[in-house]
């Protein structure tokens, strides 16, 4: 015959104990989106930050390029 779990009036059910390991992996499992998409966001920004650092003219790329280098003596 099968068990019956009877079930009285003021008892609690007993809980098996928490491990450390079943609280890491559990928040791990609802960390992992928001961890992805910060790690993407920086990805986004470092790689704006260095395209407009390459694309800041070096100072002395203005003289060099000006074709008004003739001096004109009178």
């Amino acid at each position: 015959m099968a068990q019956q779990n009877t079930k009285k009036i003021g008892q609690r059910p007993v809980n098996k104990p928490v491990s450390k390991m079943d609280t890491l992996h559990d928040t791990w499992r609802v960390m992992k989106p928001f961890v992805h998409f910060s790690i993407k966001a920086m990805q986004v920004v470092a790689h704006a930050l260095i395209f407009i650092v390459k694309n800041i003219p070096k100072p002395d790329d203005h003289k060099s390029k000006s074709k008004n280098d003739k001096v004109i003596k009178i």
